[in-house]
C-alpha cells in the first residue's frame, strides 16, 4: 500500500514523500488522530518507502519483494507491535528495544510501528526512552495512536507528531466506491454516516442501523406530527428499560443524525444532500412542522441525555426528561 493508494490527509502524504525523498524522515514519529482515518495504512507505507528498491519521489513501488514483505506482514525488518491483551507491555517493548540496536537483516531500515500506542504501561514507555532518545542511525519507531495526549510527556518530546484528520465525506465515498461493491446509494449512506472514518464504515451494518432509525423515525414523528404523549412515554418505557445501555447510546446517536437531516431541511439543503435521503419523503413532512428552534431544542436534549449516561442516570428518566419535559 503505496501512499499513492491512501485516501485523505494529503497534507501529511506530501510531508512524508517528500522526507523519504530527501532523507530527512525522523527517527521517532507519532502518528495521531481520529479512529479508522488510515493512520497505521500510513505507517506501514512509510516502512514501504523506506526499503523499496524501486522508490521514485519518495513513494513505494509497491510491488518489489520488500514492499510485497513489508505489506503481508513478512518482512522482517518491520514489525507492528499491539497489545498483548489490554496493554502493551514492558517485555515487549523491551524486547523492541533489544533488537532496535542492530542493523536491518536484509533492507535500509528497521521500523517498528506501535498500535494503540496510548496503551503503553507507564514501565513499558519508559523503557524505550533510551531508543527514542539516541535510536540507531538504521532505526525508526512509529507510535499509532488516536489519543496523543495520554502518552507520556517523555514520549512526545522524543517524537515529531504528525496529526491526522477525518476524510472528507467525498473521499469517503470516493474511497468506498473503488474497493467495495454495493448499490451507490448504500455507497452514499455509509459514507456519510462514517463521519470521516474508513474503520467505521466498513462496521456499520445498514441493515441494523435502518431498524434502529425505524424506532426513531416514529419517535421523531411522535415529537413533531403527532405530539403524541402516550407515544412518546412509550418511546421513553421502551429505550429508557428495554435497551442495554450500549444500544441506548447507538438509538440516541441515529436520533441525532435524523435530527441533523431536518436541521439542514430547515436551512433549505436538497433532499439529496441528506444522510438518510432514502427517507426524504418523511422527513420533510417532519421539518414542514417543526421549528428550526424545537430541531436545535431537541437535538441538546439529546446530547445531555448522552451526557447524563457518564453519571449513570436512569435511562428511562432522562428519555422522559429528554422527551416530555417543556
Amino acid at each position: 500500500m503505496p501512499f499513492a493508494s491512501l485516501v485523505g490527509n494529503e497534507r501529511i502524504k506530501t510531508l512524508l514523500k517528500r522526507a523519504v525523498a530527501e532523507g530527512r524522515i525522523g527517527q521517532g514519529l507519532i502518528m495521531a488522530g481520529p479512529p479508522g482515518v488510515g493512520k497505521r495504512q500510513f505507517a506501514v507505507a512509510l516502512a514501504q518507502a523506506l526499503n523499496c528498491e524501486r522508490p521514485a519521489q519518495g513513494d513505494a513501488c509497491g510491488e518489489c519483494v520488500p514492499c510485497r514483505r513489508v505489506a503481508s506482514g513478512e518482512h522482517t525488518d518491520v514489525e507492528t507491535i499491539s497489545p498483548d491483551g489490554q496493554f502493551i507491555k514492558i517485555d515487549q517493548m523491551r524486547e523492541m528495544a533489544r533488537q532496535a540496536q542492530y542493523r536491518p537483516y536484509e533492507s535500509r531500515r528497521r521500523v517498528y510501528i506501535l498500535d494503540d500506542a496510548d496503551r503503553l504501561r507507564e514501565q513499558a514507555a519508559n523503557s524505550i526512552l533510551k531508543t527514542l532518545e539516541e535510536p540507531p542511525e538504521t532505526t525508526m519507531l512509529v507510535l499509532v495512536t488516536s489519543k496523543p495526549y495520554t502518552l507520556l510527556e517523555t514520549i512526545r518530546s522524543r517524537c515529531q507528531m504528525l496529526s491526522f484528520g477525518a476524510l472528507s465525506t467525498p473521499e469517503l465515498e470516493a474511497y468506498l466506491k473503488a474497493n467495495y461493491k454495493r448499490p451507490a446509494e448504500e455507497t452514499r449512506m455509509l459514507a456519510r454516516l462514517a463521519r470521516g472514518s474508513i474503520g467505521r464504515a466498513l462496521e456499520i451494518d445498514l441493515g441494523q442501523y435502518k431498524e434502529r432509525r425505524k424506532t426513531m423515525m416514529e419517535l421523531v414523528e411522535a415529537l413533531g406530527l403527532s405530539r403524541d404523549t402516550i407515544r412518546l412515554m412509550n418511546a421513553a418505557e421502551y429505550l429508557g428499560r428495554k435497551l442495554e445501555r450500549d444500544e441506548f447510546e447507538v438509538h440516541l446517536d441515529v436520533l441525532l443524525v435524523l435530527l441533523s437531516d431536518l436541521f439542514h431541511l430547515k436551512l433549505g439543503e436538497p433532499p439529496d444532500s441528506l444522510t438518510n435521503a432514502d427517507a426524504a419523503d418523511r422527513l420533510s413532512r417532519i421539518a414542514e412542522a417543526v421549528t428550526l428552534d424545537e430541531i436545535i431544542d431537541w437535538a441538546g436534549r439529546v446530547e445531555a441525555a448522552l451526557q447524563s449516561l457518564a453519571r449513570n442516570v436512569n435511562r428511562h428518566l432522562a428519555m422522559e426528561t429528554m422527551l416530555l419535559v417543556g
